[in-house]
Order: structure tokens, then C-alpha cells, then sequence
């Protein structure tokens, strides 16, 4: 068995057919996977349990709107409309680590404010079968998609974490489990989360220790949710034919080429769009009403889609992490971020270029990597690490890939690029700056992935240009494919 158990089933020693039966996605240990719960799957379901759970997503939220409209939206408790991101669960949209964002301070206020103008009529609708979060992220509400699965999962947090101390207590020895007490269940009256005690998988490469979230296969989605804002943008036309009333479909109709030029651009009409929601509020209700008739034909992420995921993700990756860990001291403590981050980076340059590491980034003879591939990989090299690797930083003036810290005097971030990239010399001439100056962060390192020799010369061209040649923060990795033994 592999060095680096980065999967659920590999790191508590159980056959992946365990979590299959059961249901439960076979998470991954390194980073999050990009999938999340759609709250639509809950409501389409033919479990009951399931519905409930929809019900009860929904309940908390007109609570939420009953608090945000007490008083016109004055002095309201925006800690009520704090949610953390539950990191436990390793889903979501942080794909380096397991640590988001949640919802904080902006989606509070974009809430509050939705719940006292254009979405003041939430809960109450009357074209729709039921009441449904999603609609809160139509129409640039202010309030991100993001929503939907940080939100959702909060509010079934409870089931989930009954879901995993089951599967706990079936398969799971004792001394892989530990009793944690988690806040979970919301009570009105005190308007506080109240804890609960679950014997849960304990992860004792955390720091200090942390539980794990199992999640039902059958609520996840890899794209987006089932109700989404460009889902809804395309099936404009859809909605307004599907309108029984020929006198207020007529006058969406004009109202909205009204609002477009003679020779339309998507911008155009997109604008023309959303004046027409904000004109006509009931065409979301109209939308979400055509989702709901055809429920039927939704599904949940497919195996397929997971085996996918689990192969560019895992699969592919821990044969990469098992040569640097056996050529070298890769994963020991050195002396401080900047070393330590550019350690990593020139031994994965080494490995790629050396040690067959290159094959990660191909389909046969196809290069099929993007930026967050060798992202990922990067993020791998740091398994086990005491130092803290932000994925996505934001420091200010926009998103860092990585920001490597020891405490808080010694950071270092690290930006990692295609060549073929048409921003590269910009990024590499400003960002890193950029990022530096926003965040008083002392070092900078750029990696820069090359798939060809013209890629190599454009880079070193660009280096030439801007004056930073033979930087040593400035790495470029040779990701051509290699000649093999036997032809050289």
C-alpha cells in the first residue's frame, strides 16, 4: 500500500467497496474535491428523509429573512448569517487543502439586503411547487454560488455527521475514531447552534486532529447546481414560451428587445436580460417552475464522473509524491518558508524533467494539463507539513495560487503558470509584486510550465525582456515529453 494514503479508504485501511455500499463518496485527504451538495437533488429525491432535509434548508432561511426584515433591515445580527465553510466534509471549491472561505460578512449583507428588496417576496412564491435557496443567487443578487453548498451543508450538517458516525461505528475500529462535539442543530429561541456529541473517523495528521464528514453519493453534483444564473440566462427563451398568458409574454418579449441594439453582443443581451427580471421578478419563479417539472431527469454525480476525478486527482498524483519521497528528503522541515517552497518547486522540476514525471500532463500524446494541475501536484508536496499552504490567497488585489507561511513574519507566495499562457509576461513582470506589496509578504516564487521547446524559448524570450534572467525564484519546468530508454 502506498507511503501516502490520500484517500478515505487508504488512510482507514477499509475496501473501497465498503464506502460504495454504503453510499458514501471515497474522499480525498490532500485536497478538496470539486463537488458539492445540490440542495435540488434533496428536493427531487424519492427519499423522504431527503425532502425533509430540503425543508429544512429552506425553513432556516425564512428564518433568516424573518430576522433581516424586522426592523427594514436595520440592526440586524449579521452573525446569524455567518457560515463557516465545514472543511470536514472535503468538498467544495478550495482545490488545494480543505480550507474555504464560508460565508461571512458580504453574504450576510447581500442577504439582508435581497430579503428587504428584490427577493422580499422569498418563501411566499405561488407559480413553484416549493421554496427554493437557489433562487437567491439569480440574477446578481449579491449572494454567490458558493452559497448554495457552504449554506446546504450547514443546515444538514446534523444528518451528515449521524450518516458518518454510522458508517463509524460499523466498519471503523475503535482507535480510528475519536468523540467530538460539534454545534449542529439550530435553536430559535436562543438563536444559537447547539452542540451534539458523535463518535466520528479521527485524522490524525491534522493539526491537533480533526474528524471526518462522509457525504451520500447520491446529493452530490460536479457541475453546477441544477438551478444556476447561466442556466437560467439560456433557457430565456424556454421560459417566456412557456408562459400561458400571451398578453405578459408578449410584453417580455418587447420589453426585451426594447433594450438591445440593432446588432446584438452577448453583453448586450445579457444586459437586456437582466433588465427584464428586475421588469418581470416572476420569470425566475416561471424557471425554477420548468426545473421542477422535469426533477425526474436529474441526477446525481455518476460514478463515472467520480472515477474521473479520482484518477486526475489521486491515481495520477500519489506515484509522483512516492518518487519524491524516495529520491529525496522532500518531505523533511527545512529552514523557512522561502527555502522550503522553493526546495519543493525544484524538486518537482527535477521529477518532471527526470524522472518520468512529465506523463502526468499527457493523454497518450495529447497534453491535457491546466494550470490547476500542476496546482494540485504542488499542493501534494507538502503532505504532512507543519507549514500552512493557503491555496487562492486573496492579500488585497486579487487571488496568489499559494501563500506559504511559518507564522506570521515568514511567508512566501507562489504563482504557477502555463507558458503558453497570452498573460505571462504581464504576471510574471507585476503580480508577484502586486501580491507582495498587498501582503507585506517578504518572498515570491513563479513556476512557469513548458509543453514544448517554442514554450521554452517564449518564456526565456520574456525573461530577457523584462530583465530577469536566471532569477532563481523564477523556475521553468520542461514538460515535453521525453524519448525513452530503449529509442535514445
Amino acid at each position: 500500500m502506498s507511503n501516502f494514503k490520500l484517500l478515505f479508504s487508504d488512510y482507514f485501511e477499509i475496501d473501497e467497496s465498503t464506502l460504495e455500499n454504503y453510499g458514501a463518496l471515497n474522499i480525498c485527504l490532500s485536497s478538496d474535491l470539486p463537488m458539492f451538495i445540490d440542495p435540488f437533488l434533496l428536493f427531487a429525491s424519492e427519499k423522504q428523509q431527503y425532502k425533509e432535509l430540503h425543508k429544512k434548508v429552506v425553513e432556516h432561511l425564512l428564518i433568516l429573512k424573518e430576522y433581516a426584515t424586522e426592523n427594514n433591515g436595520l440592526g440586524v445580527d449579521i452573525n446569524l448569517f455567518k457560515f463557516p465553510e465545514i472543511k470536514q466534509n472535503w468538498l467544495g471549491l478550495s482545490k488545494y487543502g480543505n480550507g474555504g472561505k464560508g460565508l461571512g460578512k458580504k453574504f450576510a449583507n447581500g442577504a439582508i439586503t435581497a430579503f428587504n428588496g428584490f427577493y422580499s417576496n422569498f418563501g411566499e412564491e405561488e407559480i413553484t411547487a416549493e421554496t427554493h435557496i437557489e433562487k437567491l443567487t439569480l440574477v446578481n443578487s449579491g449572494v454567490g454560488k458558493d452559497f448554495i453548498s457552504d449554506f446546504t451543508t450547514n443546515l444538514i450538517q446534523e444528518y451528515l455527521l449521524e450518516y458518518t458516525e454510522n458508517f463509524a461505528k460499523k466498519y471503523l475500529t475503535e482507535n480510528q475514531t475519536k468523540n467530538f462535539s460539534v454545534r449542529c442543530r439550530f435553536d430559535k429561541k436562543t438563536k444559537l447552534w447547539q452542540p451534539r456529541t458523535f463518535k466520528l473517523p479521527y485524522f490524525f495528521r491534522e493539526k491537533g486532529g480533526d474528524f471526518i464528514i462522509l457525504t451520500p453519493l447520491d446529493i452530490l453534483t460536479v457541475d453546477d447546481a441544477v438551478i444556476n444564473n447561466s442556466d437560467f440566462y439560456s433557457s430565456f427563451n424556454n421560459v417566456t414560451r412557456s408562459l400561458e398568458n400571451s398578453s405578459l409574454r408578449s410584453a417580455i418579449n418587447e420589453f426585451f428587445r426594447s433594450h438591445l441594439p440593432r446588432k446584438p453582443k452577448k453583453k448586450d443581451k445579457e444586459y437586456a436580460f437582466l433588465k427584464t427580471i428586475r421588469k418581470f421578478p416572476e420569470l425566475i419563479d416561471f424557471y425554477i417552475k420548468l426545473k421542477e417539472d422535469k426533477k425526474h431527469e436529474v441526477s446525481s454525480a455518476s460514478l463515472s464522473q467520480i472515477k474521473e476525478l479520482k484518477e486526475k486527482l489521486v491515481d495520477a498524483l500519489t506515484p509522483l509524491c512516492e518518487l519524491l519521497n524516495k529520491n529525496s528528503d522532500f518531505y523533511e522541515l527545512q529552514s523557512n518558508s522561502y527555502d522550503e517552497s522553493l526546495k519543493r518547486a525544484l524538486y518537482l522540476k527535477d521529477v518532471i524533467e527526470n524522472n518520468d514525471g512529465y506523463r502526468i500532463f499527457y493523454d497518450g500524446h495529447k497534453p491535457i494539463a491546466k494550470e490547476d494541475t500542476i496546482q494540485r501536484i504542488f499542493r501534494l508536496t507538502w503532505y504532512a507539513s507543519p507549514y500552512d499552504v493557503n491555496a487562492e490567497v486573496n492579500n488585497g488585489r486579487g487571488p496568489a495560487d499559494y501563500k506559504v507561511s511559518f507564522g506570521s513574519g515568514d511567508s512566501t507566495i507562489i504563482e504557477f503558470k502555463l507558458a503558453k499562457s497570452s498573460s505571462l509576461k504581464r504576471n510574471l513582470e507585476n503580480q508577484t509584486d502586486i501580491y507582495k506589496a498587498a501582503s507585506k509578504s517578504a518572498s515570491d516564487i513563479s513556476v512557469v510550465l513548458c509543453y514544448t521547446a517554442s514554450d521554452i524559448r517564449k518564456v526565456n524570450k520574456i525573461l530577457k525582456e523584462i530583465d530577469k534572467e536566471n532569477h532563481e525564484n523564477i523556475i521553468i519546468i520542461d514538460a515535453t515529453r521525453k524519448a525513452s530508454a530503449s529509442k535514445a
